[in-house]
């Protein structure tokens, strides 16, 4: 069985650990709430004036139509730090409320283009609402590019799809350096044999601390020179004149096998390409989507008198003259 592209060495997992993580977090925040809602308790009962009552809540602090109150506060301590950080948290969460209350209260008071401020915000909490509902639509859809138009569009632009960047095939391994069947490696990976490659994943796979096979496929050149402590300086010239690479680092030996390669400028082969092509007509797919979504929408907007195409149609883009009939009946209508 081959290792696929990217493969990192997994990890031996730590037995119970899970189960003291959950004793420890819900002792923390016991703890942690628990203080909070004394400190609160006691800043509460040393206050000379009331506290007004919130449903479900006690507020601490009031400015204008804002609140805020113990749960508020409580909810943004994280769980399973000390009684004495839960206590300076609190005091540093309420100072940061009252601090943006008070400014913002003294800068709306003193800007005068406040008003253009507000529009701002008004229109980016328009985008970002209509940014998540759009994210909701498009979640809601499977957009699947078939095989058939992936070829077609590969074939009608492969003259324009051109390699940045060598592309790879081969064998690429990081092993430590005082491994003790590091030989035995090296020549695993350098002869690529199957008989080879059987072997190394057989006995050695565990040592290695990285093992990418992409003998089947194409890579390209860059993710693999940027995991190799080595500068290569005309990544071309290097691989053209060579099948075989190794250096060290930091107690670490790095092992290269390069099996077949294209130099920047090529035609990107198809299995290389299709991965971007079958992306493109995805965002393709999902923008004719959203505009027939939006064009539904400004139809049903104007059938429901909500949307008011008064001298312009959205939909067909041109400017429309008055409908001078229904002003006049809406005049009569009123008199």
């Amino acid at each position: 069985m081959r290792h696929p592209f990217n493969h990192q060495a997994p990890s031996t997992p730590v037995k119970n650990r899970a189960a003291r993580s959950v004793n420890v977090r819900g002792i923390g925040r016991s703890l942690s709430r628990g203080m909070a809602v004394l400190f609160v308790a006691a800043s509460v009962s040393a206050c000379s004036h009331p506290v007004p009552a919130v449903t479900g809540s006690d507020v601490l602090l009031c400015m204008g139509d804002s609140a805020l109150t113990v749960d508020d506060v409580v909810r943004r301590i994280p769980v399973g730090i000390s009684p004495s950080d839960s206590v300076a948290l609190f005091h540093s969460i309420t100072d940061n409320w009252v601090a943006g209350m008070v400014l913002a209260d003294m800068a709306a008071s003193k800007l005068p283009e406040i008003e253009d401020i507000e529009r701002k915000v008004e229109a980016y909490r328009n985008r970002l609402i209509v940014a998540e509902y759009m994210k909701r639509m498009r979640d809601s859809r499977q957009f699947k590019v078939s095989p058939d138009s992936v070829r077609s569009f590969y074939d009608s632009h492969r003259a324009e799809m051109i390699a940045e960047t060598p592309l790879v095939k081969g064998i690429y391994l990081k092993i430590p350096t005082s491994s003790i069947g590091i030989d035995d490696v090296r020549e695993s990976v350098f002869s690529a044999t199957e008989a080879g490659i059987d072997r190394l994943e057989k006995n050695w796979i565990g040592e290695a601390i990285q093992y990418d096979y992409f003998i089947d496929e194409w890579v390209d050149w860059s993710l693999i020179a940027d995991q190799i402590p080595y500068r290569f300086y005309d990544p071309d010239a290097f691989l053209a004149s060579t099948r075989n690479f190794e250096t060290s680092a930091d107690g670490q030996t790095y092992l290269l096998h390069v099996s077949d390669y294209l130099p920047a400028g090529s035609e990107l082969p198809f299995e290389f390409a299709s991965k971007r092509i079958s992306a493109i007509l995805e965002q393709a797919k999902i923008a004719d989507y959203e505009q027939a979504l939006v064009r539904s929408l400004i139809k049903k907007a104007i059938n429901e008198n909500r949307l008011q195409a008064v001298g312009y149609d959205p939909l067909t883009h041109r400017r429309t003259a008055p409908d001078r009939n229904k002003e006049n009946k809406n005049l009569k209508d009123e008199k």
